[in-house]
């Protein structure tokens, strides 16, 4: 197993403008069959066109891409391993073909179960996630009866598992084998509740799986509303149809205050734009409200004490670094 197979870090797959052969029969072996399981067959009557990445842990493989039209078919690895996989149409459909039968999944909906054929039409976009039925035995009643499972639409427990995923994206690698063992089974749990759980596992997947995505999905609204200098707890849990004090009990869990997590964030930012040439223009009070203080002198005391430099001193340095 390669490092990237440890650590999640990000492999990026994108079609040259034109396709040989060589790339095809590359592509087919390293994404499609090594990673995905799956063989392909594009429609010879459009170009062939893929965007995507690929992440990988023990037990866990996770692609999102948008291809051209195209037929995949499962490889006799993937049968043997009686491999399980998720997969969420994010934009246009997919036909899944289990054995003679056939099961559309529209944008915003997904399909579970054991390898199957799939029929991708162009521009469609998605996520799959390969998954493990070991991990997933425990959770799920009768998984080995089940062949493929339609998952509809905006249901709570798919948008979590979706939100999960897409705040994944923006990590660049996972540093400790602890740590993605957690990842994986945080996306485990949040698949089994999506298709249906045992009612003794359903307390502990949502307890691990839930909390982790709720809590994902709080820190990137957080994010999305640093300017905001009326960010709150109460705002955050209005949008997010949560109560303030479960809120706080889920940073409570990780060591951090609500406060202490928005404050370093907004830290964190100023700092980053403070040292990039495209805000070089913008005085460091911009820069502060910018990112959510409405007090300056505040900002220049907490701006001090976390990273042991006033804002000044750190667009000097950045200058100075620069030549």
């Amino acid at each position: 197993m390669t490092s990237a197979e440890n650590d999640f870090r990000r492999t990026h797959f994108k079609s040259p403008e034109t396709v040989d052969k060589r790339w095809l029969e590359w592509f087919r072996e390293e994404f499609s069959r090594r990673v995905f399981r799956m063989d392909f067959q594009p429609d010879p009557d459009v170009p062939i066109r893929f965007e995507g990445t690929s992440r990988q842990l023990p037990n866990l493989a996770i692609c999102h891409g948008a291809w051209s039209s195209m037929r995949t078919t499962p490889t006799q690895k993937a049968i043997s391993e009686e491999a399980i996989g998720l997969s969420i149409a994010l934009k246009g459909d997919l036909i899944f073909r289990p054995r003679d039968d056939k099961l559309m999944v529209a944008a915003g909906a997904g399909a579970f179960g054991r390898p199957s054929g799939l029929d991708m039409r162009s521009g469609a976009t998605f996520l799959y996630v390969r998954l493990s039925s070991s991990i997933l035995a425990p959770l799920v009643p009768n998984l080995a009866d089940i062949s493929l499972a339609s998952l509809p639409a905006n249901t709570p427990a798919l948008r979590l598992l979706t939100g999960y995923l897409r705040m994944l994206d923006a990590e660049d690698s996972i540093a400790t084998p602890e740590a993605g063992h957690l990842v994986a089974q945080h996306i485990h749990d949040l698949a089994a509740i999506a298709v249906g759980t045992h009612r003794d596992a359903a307390a502990v997947a949502s307890g691990r799986g839930v909390r982790a995505a709720r809590l994902a999905a709080i820190k990137q609204d957080i994010l999305s509303n640093l300017a905001d200098q009326g960010l709150s707890v109460e705002s955050v849990a209005t949008r997010h149809a949560l109560t303030p004090r479960y809120i706080h009990m889920l940073f409570e869990a990780e060591g951090v205050t609500f406060s202490e997590y928005v404050l370093d964030q907004r830290l964190t930012r100023a700092h980053r734009m403070l040292s990039d040439p495209r805000f070089a223009a913008q005085s460091i009070s911009t820069i502060a409200l910018a990112v959510g203080f409405g007090d300056i002198s505040y900002f220049n005391r907490t701006f001090r004490r976390r990273f042991g430099m006033t804002p000044s001193d750190v667009r000097q340095s950045f200058r100075q670094e620069r030549g």
